[in-house]
């Protein structure tokens, strides 16, 4: 009979030799990663992200599936309605409110500590926010800054060293310069659905607090739309503002047609390309704010599904990928003009780096504005429906359908009776 040393020595070689079969046969969970449109491009930096982080965790396999921006919500909502949802998903502020609502994305403010979630600027963990939870962990962000022609500046009288500060010294710069140089001055951000962002610029909300009510035709709203209309009939900006917006804008200051331009940094570069003599024209400043003190941005975040299996290794995952190291390393990357969500990476030396070029002013100026930066969509039901509306409305009131007063209360009467 074997002694009860020798039977006790055998089941330890076993165990051990199970647990050493078990460790070879590869990773225990996998994560499912969703991205939008990073492929060809991050490639590269994605896959050795991923790498990185299964070397540290080596019981977890990340699968990463990139996805074109026009189908990820529906292709997320399939997958969560089929019961194979992925696990972590890169989604704009629009979808990720708007797939929040359905009750179908993790709550993280409880399921992130208060310490990870302080890493992030306040403004952009807010970001995800709906009925007072946030449903995103804030990624990565482009803010826009003021870029302007120094020579039609001169030849307007203005100090090219002494950038307009405020939306209003925006527009007083924006008259002189077509006063006296018959050029346009800017082409303000006012077509469509943008108008929604400068009204929550200027502290102006579209809904009501628990958002079931619109309420952007008070007197302060009207009268931020009567400006604007008053400067678009006395042609101090042209109607192409209104008819092709960001992309014309771009085109005409390109061509040195237009003495401002509030854009991403990232677009210094298209204006190198097309046009190196405005390029070598153009100054950099800091976005004019208005009186809300906070500035639209796009942002990118990511959220979890309630359907994960694997909620708890999720957010640790997207906690992983948004982290200062690999937000700065995703900002360093040639040719990316991306900035990160978290502070301590903002504050990198690498933003403050001095160059040739407007570029690298623009980098340092967009990294100081990201404590101001928040992303102001405004997310409703039947949403395409209401933006319809809301640009039928703005453009009725600049092409003189309606006063803006009648045009937004027309508006406000559609969305009431749709919300």
């Amino acid at each position: 009979m074997t002694s009860w040393p020798i039977r006790a020595a055998i089941a330890t070689v076993a165990l051990v030799l199970m647990m050493t079969v078990t460790g070879a046969a590869g990773p225990q969970t996998t994560l499912e990663f969703w991205t939008i449109s990073l492929q060809p491009f991050f490639t590269d930096y994605v896959n050795r992200m991923i790498s990185d982080y299964q070397r540290a965790n080596p019981g977890v396999q990340i699968k990463w599936v990139d996805v074109q921006m026009q189908a990820i919500e529906q292709k997320l909502l399939a997958a969560i309605a089929g019961g194979v949802p992925p696990d972590v998903v890169n989604l704009n502020v629009e979808f990720t409110v708007r797939i929040a609502e359905k009750g179908a994305l993790l709550d993280l403010d409880a399921a992130v500590p208060a310490a990870e979630r302080a890493k992030y600027f306040d403004g952009l963990w807010a970001g995800g926010r709906f009925r007072g939870r946030s449903y995103g962990i804030p990624w990565y962000i482009a803010p826009p800054v003021l870029f302007f022609n120094s020579d039609l500046f001169k030849k307007a009288g203005l100090d090219a060293l002494n950038p307009p500060e405020s939306e209003d010294e925006m527009i007083e710069a924006a008259r002189l310069i077509k006063d006296r140089t018959k050029d346009y001055g800017f082409m303000p951000l006012i077509d469509g659905t943008r108008l929604m962002h400068r009204f929550r610029e200027n502290g102006l909300p579209m809904l009501s607090e628990d958002g079931k009510r619109a309420v952007f035709n008070s007197p302060a709203h009207v009268a931020y739309l009567e400006r604007y209309v008053d400067l678009f009939k006395k042609d101090y900006f042209p109607d192409d503002t209104l008819r092709r917006g960001f992309t014309g804008a771009v085109e005409r200051y390109s061509a040195g047609q237009l003495g401002m331009l509030l854009v991403g940094p990232q677009f210094l570069l298209r204006i190198k390309e097309s046009n190196p003599e405005i390029y070598a024209k153009t100054f950099v400043a800091p976005y004019p704010m208005g009186r809300g003190k906070v500035i639209h941005a796009g942002l990118m975040a990511l959220t979890v599904p309630r359907a994960s299996k694997h909620q708890q290794e999720a957010v640790k995952f997207a906690l992983y990928v948004t982290n200062d190291e690999n937000q700065l390393e995703f900002a360093k990357l040639p040719g990316t003009v991306i900035f990160p969500s978290t502070k301590k990476a903002a504050a990198d030396p690498f933003f403050k780096q001095k160059g040739a070029g407007p570029e690298w002013k623009a980098r340092s100026i967009a990294a100081d504005e990201l404590k101001f930066g928040r992303d102001l969509t405004v997310v409703v039901s039947n949403q395409s429906e209401l933006y319809k509306i809301f640009r039928e409305a703005v453009e009725s009131a600049f092409f003189g359908k309606m006063s803006p007063k009648e045009a937004l209360d027309w508006a406000v009467r559609e969305w009431n009776a749709r919300l």
